[in-house]
Protein backbone atom coordinates (compact mmCIF):
# COMPACT_ATOMS: atom_id res chain seq x y z
CA UNK A 1 0.00 0.00 0.00
CA UNK A 2 2.99 2.20 0.31
CA UNK A 3 5.13 3.31 -2.45
CA UNK A 4 9.11 2.19 -2.06
CA UNK A 5 9.82 5.85 -1.59
CA UNK A 6 7.09 6.35 0.69
CA UNK A 7 8.48 3.42 2.96
CA UNK A 8 11.92 5.35 2.45
CA UNK A 9 10.78 8.02 4.23
CA UNK A 10 9.24 6.75 7.38
CA UNK A 11 11.99 4.54 7.38
CA UNK A 12 14.64 7.91 7.42
CA UNK A 13 11.78 9.66 10.04
CA UNK A 14 12.02 6.68 12.40
CA UNK A 15 15.14 6.14 12.67
CA UNK A 16 16.11 9.65 13.96
CA UNK A 17 13.28 9.15 16.44
CA UNK A 18 14.10 5.93 17.44
CA UNK A 19 17.79 6.94 17.51
CA UNK A 20 16.98 9.42 20.03
CA UNK A 21 15.05 7.20 22.74
CA UNK A 22 18.36 4.59 22.09
CA UNK A 23 20.53 7.19 23.79
CA UNK A 24 17.79 7.70 26.28
CA UNK A 25 17.98 4.20 27.04
CA UNK A 26 21.64 4.33 27.04
CA UNK A 27 21.79 6.53 30.14
CA UNK A 28 18.99 4.45 31.91
CA UNK A 29 21.11 1.40 32.28
CA UNK A 30 24.16 3.55 31.56
CA UNK A 31 25.78 1.37 28.63
CA UNK A 32 25.22 1.66 24.79
CA UNK A 33 22.02 0.61 23.10
CA UNK A 34 20.91 0.30 19.17
CA UNK A 35 17.87 0.41 17.93
CA UNK A 36 16.62 0.67 14.56
CA UNK A 37 13.79 0.02 12.30
CA UNK A 38 14.98 -0.92 9.23
CA UNK A 39 11.89 -2.29 7.53
CA UNK A 40 8.11 -0.73 7.23
CA UNK A 41 4.93 -2.19 5.36
CA UNK A 42 1.45 -1.02 5.21
CA UNK A 43 -1.58 -3.95 5.77
CA UNK A 44 -4.81 -4.09 5.76
CA UNK A 45 -6.14 -6.31 8.73
CA UNK A 46 -7.01 -8.89 6.57
CA UNK A 47 -3.34 -9.23 5.45
CA UNK A 48 -1.64 -9.51 9.25
CA UNK A 49 -0.29 -12.86 9.68
CA UNK A 50 1.36 -13.48 12.51
CA UNK A 51 2.51 -16.67 11.96
CA UNK A 52 4.75 -15.21 9.22
CA UNK A 53 7.10 -13.76 11.91
CA UNK A 54 7.57 -17.14 13.30
CA UNK A 55 8.59 -18.46 9.47
CA UNK A 56 11.26 -15.54 9.71
CA UNK A 57 12.71 -16.24 13.14
CA UNK A 58 11.59 -13.98 15.05
CA UNK A 59 9.57 -15.64 17.05
CA UNK A 60 11.06 -19.35 16.69
CA UNK A 61 9.21 -20.43 19.88
CA UNK A 62 5.93 -19.04 19.09
CA UNK A 63 5.75 -16.79 22.49
CA UNK A 64 5.87 -13.32 22.84
CA UNK A 65 6.34 -10.55 25.32
CA UNK A 66 4.08 -8.26 23.99
CA UNK A 67 3.29 -4.16 25.51
CA UNK A 68 0.70 -1.81 24.05
CA UNK A 69 -0.53 1.97 23.99
CA UNK A 70 -3.63 3.14 22.94
CA UNK A 71 -3.94 6.54 21.71
CA UNK A 72 -6.54 9.25 20.40
CA UNK A 73 -7.50 12.53 18.88
CA UNK A 74 -7.45 12.93 14.80
CA UNK A 75 -4.89 10.37 14.50
CA UNK A 76 -5.84 7.80 16.59
CA UNK A 77 -5.01 3.79 17.07
CA UNK A 78 -3.11 1.17 19.06
CA UNK A 79 0.68 0.49 18.82
CA UNK A 80 1.93 -3.03 20.45
CA UNK A 81 5.58 -4.00 20.67
CA UNK A 82 6.74 -7.51 20.74
CA UNK A 83 9.77 -9.44 21.42
CA UNK A 84 10.42 -12.89 21.29
CA UNK A 85 9.78 -14.50 24.96
CA UNK A 86 12.88 -16.62 24.63
CA UNK A 87 14.90 -13.15 24.39
CA UNK A 88 13.06 -11.18 27.00
CA UNK A 89 15.46 -12.38 29.57
CA UNK A 90 18.88 -11.85 27.59
CA UNK A 91 17.76 -8.31 26.82
CA UNK A 92 16.61 -7.37 30.62
CA UNK A 93 19.82 -9.20 31.68
CA UNK A 94 21.74 -7.18 29.30
CA UNK A 95 20.11 -4.24 31.11
CA UNK A 96 21.24 -4.81 34.12
CA UNK A 97 24.45 -6.07 33.28
CA UNK A 98 23.38 -9.45 34.82
CA UNK A 99 24.54 -12.89 32.95
CA UNK A 100 23.51 -13.06 29.49
CA UNK A 101 23.47 -17.21 29.78
CA UNK A 102 20.13 -17.39 30.90
CA UNK A 103 17.06 -17.31 28.76
CA UNK A 104 13.36 -16.62 30.21
CA UNK A 105 11.63 -20.31 30.74
CA UNK A 106 9.09 -20.83 28.50
CA UNK A 107 6.06 -20.10 30.66
CA UNK A 108 7.53 -16.47 30.45
CA UNK A 109 8.65 -16.37 33.82
CA UNK A 110 10.48 -12.79 34.80
CA UNK A 111 10.70 -11.14 38.15
CA UNK A 112 8.47 -8.29 39.18
CA UNK A 113 12.11 -6.02 38.41
CA UNK A 114 12.52 -7.31 34.94
CA UNK A 115 9.12 -6.96 34.11
CA UNK A 116 9.22 -3.02 34.99
CA UNK A 117 12.60 -2.86 32.85
CA UNK A 118 10.70 -4.43 29.79
CA UNK A 119 7.79 -1.69 30.58
CA UNK A 120 10.49 0.69 30.70
CA UNK A 121 12.15 -0.45 27.33
CA UNK A 122 8.71 -0.55 25.87
CA UNK A 123 7.13 2.59 27.10
CA UNK A 124 10.61 4.66 25.68
CA UNK A 125 10.33 2.65 22.06
CA UNK A 126 6.74 3.08 22.05
CA UNK A 127 6.84 7.16 23.15
CA UNK A 128 9.29 7.72 20.02
CA UNK A 129 7.46 6.09 17.45
CA UNK A 130 3.81 7.49 18.31
CA UNK A 131 5.76 10.91 19.18
CA UNK A 132 7.51 11.03 15.84
CA UNK A 133 3.59 10.71 14.64
CA UNK A 134 3.13 13.36 16.08
CA UNK A 135 6.02 15.36 14.49
CA UNK A 136 4.47 14.74 11.22
CA UNK A 137 1.14 15.53 11.28
CA UNK A 138 2.27 18.95 13.67
CA UNK A 139 -0.21 17.26 16.59
CA UNK A 140 0.12 16.72 20.58
CA UNK A 141 -0.79 13.16 20.53
CA UNK A 142 -1.98 11.55 24.16
CA UNK A 143 -1.75 7.85 24.79
CA UNK A 144 -2.20 4.74 27.38
CA UNK A 145 0.36 3.62 29.86
CA UNK A 146 1.66 0.42 28.13
CA UNK A 147 1.33 -2.52 29.55
CA UNK A 148 2.79 -5.69 29.82
CA UNK A 149 1.92 -9.59 29.22
CA UNK A 150 3.33 -12.63 27.93
CA UNK A 151 1.52 -14.62 24.91
CA UNK A 152 1.34 -16.72 21.94
CA UNK A 153 1.74 -14.99 18.89
CA UNK A 154 -1.11 -16.79 17.05
CA UNK A 155 -3.49 -15.56 19.83
CA UNK A 156 -2.68 -12.06 19.06
CA UNK A 157 -4.05 -11.20 16.28
CA UNK A 158 -7.99 -11.19 16.38
CA UNK A 159 -6.89 -8.34 19.23
CA UNK A 160 -5.02 -6.27 16.38
CA UNK A 161 -7.29 -6.38 13.72
CA UNK A 162 -10.41 -5.97 15.61
CA UNK A 163 -12.90 -3.07 14.11
CA UNK A 164 -13.79 -2.20 11.04
CA UNK A 165 -11.41 -0.53 8.44
CA UNK A 166 -8.48 -1.39 9.96
CA UNK A 167 -4.81 -0.85 8.56
CA UNK A 168 -1.86 -2.01 10.07
CA UNK A 169 1.51 -0.08 9.68
CA UNK A 170 4.46 -3.12 10.81
CA UNK A 171 7.46 -2.07 11.81
CA UNK A 172 10.22 -4.15 11.87
CA UNK A 173 12.63 -3.18 14.98
CA UNK A 174 16.15 -4.45 16.33
CA UNK A 175 17.88 -3.50 19.81
CA UNK A 176 21.81 -3.93 19.94
CA UNK A 177 22.99 -4.32 23.61
CA UNK A 178 26.65 -5.70 24.47
CA UNK A 179 27.29 -8.72 22.62
CA UNK A 180 23.55 -9.53 21.84
CA UNK A 181 20.95 -8.74 18.81
CA UNK A 182 16.96 -8.59 19.83
CA UNK A 183 14.91 -8.61 16.37
CA UNK A 184 10.85 -7.63 17.28
CA UNK A 185 8.06 -5.80 15.87
CA UNK A 186 5.58 -3.00 16.35
CA UNK A 187 2.65 -3.00 15.20
CA UNK A 188 0.64 -0.25 14.62
CA UNK A 189 -3.67 -0.49 13.79
CA UNK A 190 -5.01 2.28 11.98
CA UNK A 191 -8.63 3.25 10.62
CA UNK A 192 -9.09 4.77 7.23
CA UNK A 193 -8.54 8.14 8.04
CA UNK A 194 -5.49 7.72 10.48
CA UNK A 195 -3.91 5.89 7.51
CA UNK A 196 -5.11 9.06 4.63
CA UNK A 197 -3.39 11.26 7.05
CA UNK A 198 0.25 9.72 6.91
CA UNK A 199 0.10 9.06 3.77
CA UNK A 200 -1.16 13.22 2.79
CA UNK A 201 1.92 14.15 4.78
CA UNK A 202 4.58 12.00 3.30
CA UNK A 203 3.09 13.21 -0.20
CA UNK A 204 4.18 16.53 1.06
CA UNK A 205 7.32 16.04 2.22
CA UNK A 206 8.19 14.23 -1.16
CA UNK A 207 7.18 16.93 -2.80
CA UNK A 208 9.26 19.24 -1.12
CA UNK A 209 11.82 16.93 -1.76
CA UNK A 210 11.32 17.33 -5.28
CA UNK A 211 10.84 20.95 -5.59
Amino acid sequence: MLTPMQKDVLVELFNIHVGASANLLSVMVNQKIILSIPEVELLSGSELNMFSFEQAGIFESGEAVMSNVKFGGEFKGSAYIMFPAAKAKALVSACLREDLSTEVSENGNLTFEELDVIKEICNVTLNSVIGEFGNLIDEKIEFTTPNVEFNLVSSMTPEIIKGKNKYILVLLTSFFIESISVKGVILISLDDSSVKIIINKINELLEEQNE
